[in-house]
Parts: structure tokens; C-alpha cells; sequence
């Protein structure tokens, strides 16, 4: 069984230039643990590598929600694969009830 990471990673490096915008809605809520959380983040900064990150082809957002939301960066504010990395790592976990 292939996980979502392994058929982006395989097969968006033959696609010869994607254009995509994509958004991570990621739960920073108290029913994920720090540890989980981490988990998260490392899961987004792998899904991004495999991607040419630039405001021509593909662009990223993150969204963290708890008892609120919250966009953590929008679609516009990096345009490199290490500035989104970057913005990813600097994320701090809520730790708030949800409202699910």
C-alpha cells in the first residue's frame, strides 16, 4: 500500500511544471499531543519537497485550527520550497480545546 506521500513524491517528479495551490488544514487542538503534532509539521515539510515551490507553479498555505483558526501563512507570503520549510518549522502548537 502506497501512503499519500510516496505517489506524490513518485509521481509528481515526472509531471514536467504543475501549477497548484495547495492548503494544509493542520489540528493544533489539546486531542493532538506535542509529539503528534511534530509528527504533522515533518509530514507537510515532506509533502513540499517534492514540489517546485514558486509563485509561478506551486504555492502553499497552512491553516491551523483549535478552538480557533488560524492561517499560519497564506498562499502568497513564501515563494520557495526552504521559506515554506522554514514557516512550517516555526509553527507553535495551540494545545486548545477543540470544537469539533
Amino acid at each position: 500500500m502506497y501512503s499519500l506521500y510516496d505517489y506524490i513524491y513518485t509521481d509528481c517528479s515526472a509531471c514536467s511544471s504543475p501549477k497548484a495551490d495547495i492548503v494544509f488544514v493542520i489540528d493544533g487542538s489539546a486531542s493532538i499531543q506535542p509529539d503528534n503534532f511534530n509528527k504533522v509539521k515533518s509530514f507537510v515539510q515532506r509533502v513540499v519537497e517534492a514540489f517546485d515551490i514558486s509563485n509561478e507553479t506551486v504555492r502553499v498555505a497552512l491553516i491551523e485550527f483549535s478552538d480557533h483558526a488560524e492561517v499560519q501563512f497564506d498562499l502568497q507570503q513564501h515563494g520557495d520550497k526552504d521559506a515554506v520549510k522554514r514557516a512550517v518549522e516555526a509553527i507553535r502548537y495551540f494545545g486548545a480545546r477543540e470544537r469539533t
